[in-house]
């Protein structure tokens, strides 16, 4: 026990501070649930559904898109994981999805939006989660080309519903 709090001690005076000392962006309580959305990827109609928890300093975002035909008909597209370390002394994350891509981001956020900025070998990006409040939120998705930003992905998501069918609570932060 002395020797782990004389650890601390030595890492405070090197200006490292404890992972417990650390400050969360509280943007990411706000993120925990359930989500859908339905919205436009790469101009055509889709559907979006994202889950994210909460598991000590990080935050787990699972992912999924599909484009929805005139017909009703459901395509997936994408299905990914992302890590998040939520504290804003560190901010950044790894993306991992279904085309075998790794991305890293960094990001930054305000009480209810976060935005995060993306690089892999092929592209970058950045992706605006704007909560607009405990039962919706907006998520903007842009890439770099050329020509600056362009818009490549919009939903409006819904917190998932209970089985009556009314908005889930936003679990207690």
């Amino acid at each position: 026990m002395l020797r782990y709090g004389t650890g601390v001690f030595a890492l405070s005076l090197m200006g490292v501070a404890p992972l417990a000392a650390q400050e969360n962006a509280p943007v990411f309580g706000q993120l925990v649930g359930a989500w859908s959305g339905e919205g436009s990827l790469m101009d055509r109609a889709a559907k979006f559904t994202m889950t994210w928890r909460e598991d000590g300093g990080f935050a787990v975002l699972t992912f999924e898109n599909a484009f929805v035909g005139t017909d009703g008909d459901v395509t997936p597209v994408l299905n990914s994981v992302a890590v998040y370390r939520t504290s804003e002394t560190n901010p950044e994350a790894v993306w991992l999805d279904s085309r075998g891509e790794r991305v890293e981001i960094t990001w930054d956020a305000s009480d209810s939006t976060l935005v995060s900025h993306w690089a892999s070998a092929t592209e970058e990006g950045r992706t605006t989660y704007r909560i607009h409040s405990a039962y919706e939120m907006e998520v903007l998705d842009e890439v770099l080309s050329r020509g600056g930003w362009r818009t490549f992905a919009t939903a409006r998501y819904t917190r998932a519903r209970d089985q009556e069918g009314e908005p889930k609570p936003p679990p207690p932060t």
